[in-house]
């Protein structure tokens, strides 16, 4: 029998800081910021967090810039800089985050702008989920990307992509990107796979992710930990690319904290510093709150309301050669009736008349 005292209670922290940096033509300083990366998971390791959640695209930085269309050379430029400074899985950049992680002994969530080794040129508004064995529990790829985030990112795929839920110590924990906690049949997805522990990563743009992410705990009755990006304005670069948002002063906020499964904020949203937002989760209060409305549960209808998820990868070069294991999955019983049926089409053309006025054979 379980008991409020088996369910596992621990610290979490939202990540709230700044990227690091460089006005044009440099932009991005990815060995700067995967330094300071690393700090910051110790610092918070070191006061206890077992989950540390990192803004959305923090590494290198969030596209928080559009196309100039009297710059196309320069949009190149950046365009061009900003694959360089992104991120493969695994790599170099990921050895080093694993072994922060392990070293602070802590689930790590980092934000990343993925560079695909596979397609050149191709990146994604990825998230990156290390386990505190220091090794890879897998990469979620946002699956609809928005606003400037089109001019960079391709969408993420079916299958694993949208398994991203990992069966933990901690409990199950998933998470989403921005916009992703406005497709309802998204946040359906993950709360039908069990989710207790939702990072949500944002770019830290005022206002945005406060009402979206208590909305998805009070409906999936879960925590959430987010995290977004705030950019003061001595880190903000003052020479960066034409239409940029650090031209706005005050713009990238912040907003992080932390949320519990009635929709009520636990910590936060603390705006306009950089800081480690922390918070405690005690997991029995999830099912404290299912009590009255459960989507997984007593306050679901499969029978009438269903979600339909694509199990598999589109995988955009396919050979055209017949696929084998199409032909491994026909019985030998459905041979044996074809080649009946050919015996039988074999007797009957035999027995019809024969034209007078044709050619014998």
């Amino acid at each position: 029998m379980s008991a409020s005292n088996d369910y596992s209670k621990y610290k979490v922290a939202a990540i709230q800081a700044s990227p690091v940096l460089k006005d044009a033509p440099e932009w991005f300083d990815l060995a700067a910021t995967l330094d300071k990366a690393t700090s910051l998971i110790a610092e918070a390791g070191n006061n206890g967090a077992k989950l540390i959640v990192f803004p959305e695209c923090w590494l290198p930085c969030y596209p928080y810039w559009t196309m100039d269309v009297n710059d196309r050379a320069g949009f190149s430029e950046i365009w061009a800089n900003y694959l360089w400074n992104s991120i493969e899985v695994p790599s170099h950049e990921t050895d080093v985050l694993c072994k922060a992680a392990k070293a602070a002994g802590a689930y790590v969530t980092m934000g990343i702008n993925e560079r695909d080794s596979l397609y050149p040129g191709r990146m994604y508004n990825s998230i990156l989920y290390i386990g505190p064995d220091g090794e890879i529990l897998g990469t979620h790829r946002k699956i609809c990307i928005t606003s400037s985030e089109r001019l960079f990112q391709v969408p993420g795929d079916g299958g694993d992509n949208l398994k991203m839920v990992f069966d933990t110590p901690l409990g199950k924990l998933g998470g989403s990107i921005c916009g992703e906690h406005l497709q309802l049949t998204l946040m359906h997805n993950w709360i039908m796979q069990g989710v207790q522990i939702h990072c949500s990563l944002w770019p830290g743009y005022a206002g945005v992710g406060d009402l979206t992410t208590r909305a998805l705990c009070l409906y999936g009755h879960l925590f959430a930990v987010s995290s977004a990006t705030y950019i003061s304005e001595k880190d903000a670069p003052k020479n960066f690319y034409k239409n940029s948002f650090f031209n706005i002063p005050g713009f990238i906020r912040g907003g992080s904290g932390i949320v519990g499964p009635t929709g009520k904020w636990i910590a936060g949203p603390v705006y306009d510093e950089e800081t480690i937002v922390y918070g405690d989760i005690d997991l029995s209060e999830c099912d404290k709150a299912r009590s009255i409305i459960n989507l997984t549960g007593l306050y679901s209808r499969w029978d009438l309301l269903n979600l339909n998820v694509s199990q598999e990868a589109y995988e955009p070069l396919k050979p055209v050669q017949v696929n084998s294991q199409a032909l491994s999955d026909v019985t030998e019983g459905q041979i044996k009736r074809l080649e009946e049926r050919i015996s039988q089409l074999e007797r009957l053309t035999q027995s019809l008349p024969k034209d007078e006025g044709a050619p014998e054979e």
